[in-house]
């Protein structure tokens, strides 16, 4: 029985689906176009011709996984309350391998993923200082100490999270959350 031939696009999307699964596993060092071409049973040129190189790949990648991932961030730059820390389980839950892939350490990765990994975490910051804002009474400057410490706290409750969701159910999750959204409101008060 012979395979369907794929279109350029659902053949990036099945590229793009593999280089995923790699880096949500093995992490950013373990993805190479030698082992998406395996993966995939392409030869490397198929890759080249999609992405370029490596670099093409990886940041092709972060771009397609930070729009699904960040896709629901928008509901919780409204939210208020215990709201922040459901829509912050809310959007990992709905797409797990995604922030796997965000939150990893950039170690292997090219400086482009770097970059782009970067735009997502500045990204992150405006909306924790516009709901730090609403919550002090104040404007908190997103570049500000508090609002990077916050986000740092977050991505390392999100990791713990989808790594062990028995270890650390969303309950749990939410207690942290909810103490760190009120130290943060205190500090970024009390320290400008």
């Amino acid at each position: 029985m012979s395979r369907r031939r794929l279109s350029g696009p659902e053949r990036r999307a099945q590229l793009l689906d593999t280089a995923r699964e790699i880096v949500a596993s093995d992490g950013y060092a373990g993805l190479t176009i030698e082992r998406v071409a395996g993966r995939s049973q392409v030869t490397r040129t198929v890759i080249y011709q999609q992405f370029t190189d490596l670099a093409g790949l990886t940041t092709a990648l972060l771009d397609r996984e930070s729009a699904i991932a960040f896709a629901g961030m928008s509901t919780v730059d409204v939210a208020t309350g215990d709201d922040l820390g459901r829509g912050v389980l809310a959007y990992l839950h709905a797409a797990p391998d995604s922030w796997r892939i965000i939150l990893r350490p950039p170690d292997g990765a090219p400086a482009q993923a770097r970059d782009r990994l970067e735009l997502g975490r500045a990204y992150a910051r405006r909306i924790a200082a516009r709901h730090l804002s609403l919550v002090a009474g104040e404007t908190i400057d997103p570049d500000s100490a508090v609002p990077r410490i916050l986000l740092s706290a977050i991505e390392e409750l999100a990791r713990l999270h989808l790594e062990d969701p028995a270890g650390h159910p969303d309950e749990v999750v939410l207690g942290h959350l909810r103490s760190l959204v009120a130290w943060a409101a205190t500090a970024a008060v009390t320290t400008g």
